[in-house]
């Protein structure tokens, strides 16, 4: 299928009115980048110029840097960071964004995620991650959890995204209080798990693993892709047990330069298939966010899962093309479209 330019136009305009919240692991990436042209003497390692030093939401932060980016007017920051200059960054940099922070709690005794890369001369040499991934005390969680439902009682949001990093702040009993919820009041609720926890939470809207988290999820051993995605029985055998474990209304898979896989629970043997667009890939970092901010928008502005699938492609191919945690917005989503 091809989505017009009427639909995908009512779809864009319904976005605006659209009310969502994140909760997950909140990060900064840090990029400092330069050429390295000769040796230390210190040691046989490379000495970098530096040219330019930036900072960028990551992690669930970077989600919502994709919706409001994409014309989200009310994103709801749901979270923890240190009690640190790092933690004050994050928050101003999502205020700066449009993004309410209320929901983002500032933990003593704990440092906030950050992902620093050194690049030389366009490639990654290093990444230095400073982070505490040990459990969130019960506390903290129950906080989160009761500001989120109170959200949801009051209406104030249409859609949820969960974003787990395995970084100990998301455990299943806490996401499933949320996503039963959720459904009751009928808010829309993506997840993109994170394969190493064992937290098979029921009743979700939407799971968007990318190929290798869909095996891991169904603890099946790994397949190479078929060249054909409709001919993938492995994959479909996965994407079975997934559905059948987790039991969303409809998982996504991501299939790299295979495009993406949707598979409905209404409709157990179909799957919509749909080819990459991306004309060049740079980076894939942050691809994965673009993809569940953009499909979940559409779904609460009222897409069927098959558009939504086809413009959140759309999305995710531009921003494969670019460095870094990237994102696009409206006017490059819609040129991207050839009619």
């Amino acid at each position: 299928m091809s989505i017009s330019a009427d639909r995908l136009n009512a779809i864009i305009e319904k976005t605006k009115n659209v009310r969502i919240a994140v909760l997950g692991d909140l990060m900064l990436d840090r990029y400092v980048s330069g050429t390295a042209s000769r040796l230390s003497q210190e040691a046989p390692v490379p000495v970098l110029h530096v040219r330019k030093s930036e900072v960028r939401l990551g992690g669930a932060a970077n989600v919502m840097r994709n919706l409001t980016s994409l014309g989200v007017q009310k994103v709801l920051a749901f979270g923890i960071v240190g009690q640190d200059r790092d933690g004050e960054e994050l928050c101003t940099l999502l205020n700066r964004g449009g993004v309410d922070t209320e929901g983002v709690l500032a933990v003593p005794d704990r440092r906030t995620t950050v992902k620093q890369r050194v690049i030389a001369s366009s490639q990654q040499v290093v990444r230095m991650d400073f982070e505490d991934t040990e459990p969130v005390a019960e506390e903290v969680r129950n906080a989160l959890v009761d500001m989120i439902c109170t959200r949801i009682r009051t209406r104030e949001i249409d859609a949820l995204i969960l974003e787990d990093y395995a970084k100990g702040l998301l455990e299943r009993e806490m996401l499933q209080v949320i996503a039963d919820t959720a459904r009751e009041y009928g808010v829309y609720t993506s997840l993109d798990p994170h394969p190493g926890h064992d937290m098979k939470v029921r009743g979700l809207s939407l799971m968007t693993p990318n190929r290798a988290e869909a095996f891991d999820l169904a603890e099946h051993y790994w397949t190479e892709p078929e060249d054909v995605v409709e001919e993938d029985c492995v994959l479909r055998k996965v994407a079975a047990k997934v559905m059948e474990n987790w039991i969303p209304d409809s998982l996504l898979v991501t299939l790299s330069h295979q495009g993406m896989a949707l598979f409905k629970r209404e409709q157990p043997e179909s799957i919509f298939v749909i080819p990459t667009l991306a004309k060049e890939v740079f980076d894939v970092c942050g691809a994965g966010d673009t993809v569940i901010a953009t499909y979940t928008l559409c779904m609460a502005a009222g897409s069927t899962g098959e558009e939504a699938a086809e413009i959140a492609n759309h999305a995710a191919g531009i921003v494969v093309g670019k460095a870094g945690t990237a994102v696009t917005d409206i006017p490059e989503l819609m040129a991207s479209f050839h009619w």
